[in-house]
């Protein structure tokens, strides 16, 4: 069990009253959403350095469905 702050547990009470949900079920939603951003932002992260030391590319919308086109027709 997480014992929160008074300051976050009033909002996190509130909330599961007006959503009849239980406390412990919106912070695990919370958190679970928090894990995620925190991934894709490292992911994003990543991605943009690749780009930056020219190790990776952008390429157009355009090309990409070109591309996977092309690979769908080789099948």
């Amino acid at each position: 069990m997480i014992t929160l702050p008074e300051h976050l547990e009033q909002p996190f009470l509130h909330i599961a009253e007006m959503e009849h949900k239980p406390v412990n079920t919106l912070i695990e939603q919370a958190l679970t959403d928090f894990l995620e951003d925190y991934y894709d932002v490292q992911l994003a992260t990543a991605a943009i350095k690749r780009l930056e030391s020219g190790e990776s590319e952008l390429i157009s919308l355009e090309d990409a469905e070109r591309m996977l086109h092309e690979m769908d027709c080789e099948d």
